[in-house]
């Protein structure tokens, strides 16, 4: 990405991101078949997060997510879905987290901010 598009890419974020590097697991319906996919996530904010897989995925592709934030001791599960892709890294922005996921999340996201 050419320093102008990052730019305006940074203008349009509502989030601070953070560097951060979560094992995701990922199930995703492709072509009628369910597939589960494991990653790594980076880059997380209260919106969404960046993440890693061994198989590219389409903007648009929705997702159930799995992980454990850290700072944080319960797994939980949050749809999402693909806004962008570079090869195998894909934008991934969390679609309808409940009251307690965004509390969780929001609370990782503090955390992180402390440590920075």
């Amino acid at each position: 990405m050419c320093n102008v598009e990052q730019q305006e890419s940074m203008r349009k974020r509502v989030w601070h991101r953070y560097d951060v590097s979560i094992p995701v697991i990922a199930t995703a319906s492709l072509e009628g078949q369910r597939l589960e996919l494991r990653g790594q996530a980076s880059d997380v904010s209260r919106g969404g997060l960046r993440l890693l897989l061994t198989r590219k995925l389409a903007p648009g592709t929705s997702l159930l997510m799995h992980f454990v934030l850290p700072y944080s001791s319960p797994q939980i599960a949050v749809r999402g879905i693909v806004r962008n892709r570079e090869g195998f890294s894909c934008g991934i922005e969390f679609v309808s987290p409940t009251s307690y996921q965004q509390q969780m999340i929001e609370r990782a996201c503090k955390a992180f901010e402390l440590l920075r």
